[in-house]
């Protein structure tokens, strides 16, 4: 049985070849259960396991999971900006957001609604 602490000092390309070996060995146990040449079936299940914790510290390598165990990560996640609480922020933002597309300042719907009835009259 392996020990995730001993897998965690293989570099990639061992973590790779120990589970191409780990595969083969599950294939050839299923194949000797099927043929009734296996004596203890338990076997299988072990192998299973240790595929199980390569996969693990494959995976948390490469989602820099537990980085003290592997010293610098190969991806950080970034952490979200803040986000507005409440609907008037989020309309603030909104109106800021316009005001620099257009370069007008928008100070309400009704406002605006008038102003297009008021061209719309023009016309």
């Amino acid at each position: 049985m392996l020990k995730a602490r001993d897998l965690r000092i293989l570099d990639e390309d061992e973590l790779e070849g120990k589970l191409r070996e780990l595969k083969e060995t599950l294939f050839n146990l299923r194949f000797q259960h099927a043929t009734g040449q296996l004596d203890n079936p338990m076997k299988i299940k072990e192998a299973r396991q240790d595929i199980a914790r390569v996969c693990t510290v494959m995976t948390e390598r490469k989602y820099a999971i537990n980085e003290e165990a592997f010293g610098a990560p190969e991806y950080k996640f970034e952490e979200p900006e803040e986000v507005a609480d409440t609907e008037a922020e989020i309309e603030e933002e909104l109106e800021a957001e316009a005001e620099e597309r257009v370069g007008v300042a928008v100070e309400s719907e009704e406002e605006l609604e008038e102003e297009v009835e008021e061209e719309l009259k023009d016309i």
